[in-house]
């Protein structure tokens, strides 16, 4: 008897300790997802449309009083926006997050500040910042949740 209710709270526990997704970090999407996209979506422009999608969440946000980011952007594409006359290219953020994931160390970054320190390095932010910035986010993607 002992040894059923044994197993029966060994199971019962067991069902609450899931393994983590690695597709998130910090309840985000981040590059091992971005690079899913490639394996397991059928449309042509997934990634293109993910970010769209996402830029206009998070604009909604803002808009709403809902959004405070520490890691964000917000100043950089604002920057970039008065340099260039038309809307900032998300096929070629798209690229750009693409390379930007393809070193292995940056797969733990969320793909909302991926895509800010694309738009940083756009807005032709010096190499010696986009390294620091992108160690916040490495720290801040290995950090535990709060």
């Amino acid at each position: 008897m002992n040894k059923i209710l044994f197993l029966i709270v060994i199971l019962y526990v067991s069902s609450f300790s899931q393994v983590p997704d690695k597709r998130y970090t910090h309840n985000a999407e981040n590059g091992f997802m971005w690079q899913d996209f490639e394996k397991r979506m059928i449309a042509k422009n997934v990634k293109y449309d993910f970010l769209s999608s996402m830029l206009e969440n998070q604009r909604i946000k803002n808009i709403s009083g809902n959004y405070k980011d520490n890691l964000s952007c917000d100043d950089d594409i604002k920057s970039l926006q008065s340099k260039v006359s038309d809307s900032i290219d998300l096929y070629r953020i798209v690229e750009m997050i693409d390379f930007f994931y393809s070193g292995k160390d940056n797969l733990l970054i969320p793909i909302r500040y991926a895509y800010c320190y694309c738009i940083k390095e756009l807005a032709g932010i010096q190499s010696v910042e986009l390294k620091a910035y992108r160690k916040k986010l490495l720290d801040f993607s290995n950090s535990d949740l709060e």
